[in-house]
C-alpha cells in the first residue's frame, strides 16, 4: 500500500502569513549556551546528568539516535526483525531496512504509542526486538511491553527521543524499563539542541558491546550547519515568512515527497559518530531547563483539556500516573471534519498546526514490510493535528487557540 499523489492526507497545512502564536517546534537552545559549551568538563557532565535523569547506569553519547539503532544491530547483534510502529521516523527504519533483517508494523493504541497485543502478534523466529516509541511525548505501555519482550525472548528497546526526562511508571524511570533506550537532542526534541544523541543502558553485556565499537569522529560541519539552519528555520520562521522571498514557503506542501527524499538505501553504508563537544554542552544547558520547560507545557495542555473537553469534535491527549505524557508536541485528533479544514481555519488565523509522523506502510520501501491490521494508526495519523504549546506558548496565546479550535 502506498498512498497515491493525489490523496488530501499528503499535505501539510499551510504556514500562517501572519504568526500569532509560536510555532510548533519551539527550539530550547540559546546563543548563549553556545559560549557556555565549550568547556570539555561538560561533556562528562552530560553523561552523568543523563544517567542520572534516566536511572540507568551506562551512556554513550551518540551523532543522533539512529546510531544508537544501528550499533544495537551491528555490535550488539539485534540483527534480526524489529518490531515497531508505522508511526516511526524514516530514517531510523531506513537504518534498520539496511542493518538488520528488517521491519515489522504493529498497530498503535488510540495514544499513538505500540499496543502490546498488537506487537505480540507479529512476533516470529525472526524477531530481535520490539521498538516501542514515546510517540509525542505519551509514555507507551512499558510495564506490558517489557512483561511481552521477557516472555517471549526478544529485547525491549525505548525510543525516548520525544519523551521529556525525570517520568517514572511504578517507580521506575522511563528510559530504563527497556534494555536500552536512545535519546536525541536534536531542535524537535525536548532537550530542543543542536543534534546529538544517546543510547542509555542498565544491562553490562549490551554496553561492553556497543562501547567497543570504533565510532566516527564528530561532524563539525554538520554540527555548524545545524546551528544556522535551526535558528533560522525555526526562531526566525515568523518574520522570514512574512518576507518576499518566504511567500513560496507558506503554502501547503506535500509532506510525503518531503519523507521520501531520504532514500532507502541512503544508509546501506553506516558509519556512528560521537557526538561534537558543544552539542554535549549545549544539550547540557538545555537539560538544566527541561524540567521547567515540561511543567509549562503540562500546564497549557491541562489548561486545554479543561476548555475543550466538552467539544465532542475533538479527541485531546491524556496523562496517566501508569502512561503519563510529557507533551512535546500536543496531538489534537479530530473526531469529525477534516483535519486539512481545520489547518486552513487555524493558518488564517495566525496559528501554525502540522504532523510529523507519516505511516512507513505507504512510504517508498516499506510497502511490502510484514504488519499487523494498522487501522487505528492509519485513522489517528489522518486525523490528527499537533498544536503549539511549547514553553514560548503564553496562557493567553492558549486562550487564543482555544477560542480558534472552538469558532472551526
Amino acid at each position: 500500500m502506498q498512498l497515491q499523489p493525489d490523496d488530501p492526507s499528503r499535505l501539510q497545512p499551510r504556514k500562517p502569513q501572519g504568526y500569532r502564536l509560536p510555532p510548533v517546534v519551539q527550539p530550547q537552545w540559546r546563543m548563549g549556551d553556545l559560549l557556555r559549551a565549550v568547556h570539555p568538563q561538560r561533556v562528562d557532565d552530560l553523561r552523568r546528568s543523563l544517567c542520572e535523569r534516566y536511572g540507568v547506569r551506562h551512556c554513550l553519547l551518540l551523532d543522533r539516535a539512529r546510531s544508537g539503532v544501528f550499533l544495537l544491530c551491528k555490535a550488539f547483534g539485534l540483527e534480526g526483525e524489529w518490531i515497531l510502529t508505522s508511526l516511526m521516523h524514516r530514517p531510523t527504519a531506513v537504518v534498520l531496512a539496511n542493518h538488520s533483517a528488517g521491519v515489522a508494523f504493529a498497530d498503535v493504541d488510540d495514544d499513538m504509542t505500540i499496543a502490546p497485543a498488537s506487537a505480540e502478534r507479529m512476533i516470529s523466529p525472526r524477531t530481535s526486538a520490539i521498538l516501542a516509541t514515546h510517540t509525542y511525548g505519551k509514555a507507551a505501555d512499558v510495564a506490558a511491553l517489557r512483561e511481552l519482550a521477557d516472555r517471549r525472548g526478544v529485547a525491549l528497546i525505548e525510543n525516548a527521543v520525544h519523551l521529556a526526562s525525570g517520568c517514572q511508571v511504578a517507580g521506575r524511570p522511563l528510559g530504563a524499563w527497556g534494555d536500552a533506550s536512545v535519546l536525541s537532542f536534536n531542535v524537535d526534541k525536548p532537550l530542543g539542541g543542536i543534534l546529538g544523541g544517546a543510547l542509555l543502558t542498565n544491562r553490562d553485556d549490551i554496553w561492553n558491546a556497543v562501547s567497543r565499537y570504533a565510532l566516527g569522529p564528530p561532524n563539525t560541519k554538520e554540527m555548524r550547519e545545524r546551528v544556522r539552519t535551526t535558528y533560522t528555520a525555526y526562531r526566525l520562521k515568523p518574520w522570514l515568512l512574512k518576507l518576499p522571498v518566504g511567500r513560496r514557503h507558506r503554502g501547503a506542501v506535500d509532506g510525503f515527497n518531503e519523507i521520501e527524499r531520504f532514500a532507502v538505501d541512503e544508509y546501506r553504508t553506516f558509519t556512528p559518530r560521537g557526538i561534537h563537544p558543544l552539542q554535549a554542552g549545549v544539550a547540557l544547558s538545555c537539560l538544566q531547563r527541561e524540567s521547567e520547560f515540561t511543567r509549562i507545557r503540562r500546564e497549557h495542555a491541562r489548561h486545554l483539556d479543561e476548555r475543550m473537553r466538552s467539544d465532542p469534535r475533538f479527541s485531546l491527549p491524556v496523562s496517566t500516573a501508569e502512561r503519563p505524557h510529557t507533551f512535546t508536541y500536543y496531538p489534537l485528533i479530530l473526531r469529525e471534519g477534516s483535519r486539512a479544514e481545520l489547518g486552513e481555519h487555524l493558518a488564517k488565523e495566525g496559528i501554525e498546526s502540522k504532523w510529523r509522523l507519516a505511516p512507513l506502510h505507504m512510504q517508498a520501501g516499506f510497502t511490502d514490510a510484514p504488519r499487523d491490521d494498522l487501522s487505528v494508526g492509519d485513522r489517528a495519523w489522518k486525523q490528527h493535528l499537533l498544536l503549539p504549546i511549547g514553553p514560548s506558548t503564553s496562557r493567553g496565546d492558549i486562550d487564543y487557540l482555544v477560542d480558534t479550535l472552538r469558532a472551526w
